[in-house]
């Protein structure tokens, strides 16, 4: 009744409550060992709930001691863990639920030390920050955010080469992501005096992609900033054919037909662009609250 009582008050917001019935329950001598362990759960429930992040983890850390092979304590506890950036913590606790589940872990294993590499960038640890990345891409090959922190780890540090190889894992492993990279490809490729390399690398994906909507239109850009706007037009009016309500498609076409001469076609695009908006709700009216 006083386990229910305190999940009552905590779904209520009452954290306070929830964690008095919990210790006064663990307090007590009479209950038994999974009811121990239950009140145990609850309390460190608590106290995340509550945002006191230290304290949860004390606690779900005095359950793994009852039941290291707890699946819920062990999933929280990671996370917890990653949250305070105990990110060596959090890994030997994914690699022990993985343990337990039965399966192979290395996906979230990776996107952790991903999480460590950008919390130590952001500290300026480069050298902890080179490791875990490098670590994570070890771990899982398929890891795309690894191979992005990665390259963008290696350009900042005027690595062109190495920066390139990393970000052009991208459009291979996740077609979905590499709008991300493709102005990054871009900038490499430049930065390495191969500019004109990159139309060929785009011509090559989307000769195995011939749909890659996201390849046809880096590759419009590429065209448009090299004053080949026939060409670029062209290759956006490829996609708007397969998909005429494309939003960025619309956006691209726009931005090329700014080219000097072509104010007319560049007004009528914005036009069109701006009814596609209006028909899909992104321009409904909203109450200003400012």
């Amino acid at each position: 009744a006083y386990l229910s009582l305190a999940r009552l008050y905590r779904l209520r917001g009452e954290i306070a409550r929830a964690i008095r019935v919990h210790q006064n329950l663990l307090l007590r001598t009479d209950i038994r060992s999974d009811q121990r362990d239950e009140a145990l759960l609850g309390l460190a429930g608590d106290f995340r709930k509550g945002g006191f992040l230290q304290r949860a983890i004390a606690a779900y850390e005095e359950l793994l001691a009852r039941q290291p092979n707890h699946r819920h304590a062990l999933r929280t506890l990671m996370r917890l863990r990653a949250d305070v950036r105990d990110y060596r913590r959090a890994l030997e606790l994914q690699r022990r639920l993985a343990r337990c589940e039965g399966r192979d872990g290395r996906a979230e294993e990776a996107r952790l030390l991903v999480e460590m590499a950008e919390a130590a960038h952001a500290e300026g640890r480069s050298d902890e920050e080179r490791r875990a990345v490098r670590r994570a891409v070890r771990t899982d090959p398929r890891c795309v955010s690894a191979w992005i922190h990665l390259g963008t780890f290696e350009a900042e540090r005027g690595h062109s080469k190495r920066a390139l190889a990393a970000w052009q894992k991208v459009p291979e492993l996740d077609r979905r992501r590499a709008a991300e990279v493709y102005p990054r490809l871009e900038a490499s490729y430049a930065a390495l005096g191969r500019a004109r390399e990159f139309e060929g690398y785009l011509r090559e994906l989307l000769e195995r992609r011939p749909g890659d909507v996201d390849a046809s239109l880096a590759l419009a850009r590429a065209l448009s900033a090299r004053g080949e706007t026939a060409a670029a037009i062209a290759e956006v009016r490829a996609v708007l054919e397969r998909d005429v309500e494309n939003l960025q498609a619309h956006a691209v076409l726009s931005r090329v037909l700014l080219a000097p001469g072509m104010e007319e076609e560049a007004v009528r695009q914005l036009e069109e662009l701006v009814g596609l908006l209006e028909r899909s709700g992104l321009m409904e009216k909203r109450e200003f609250t400012g």
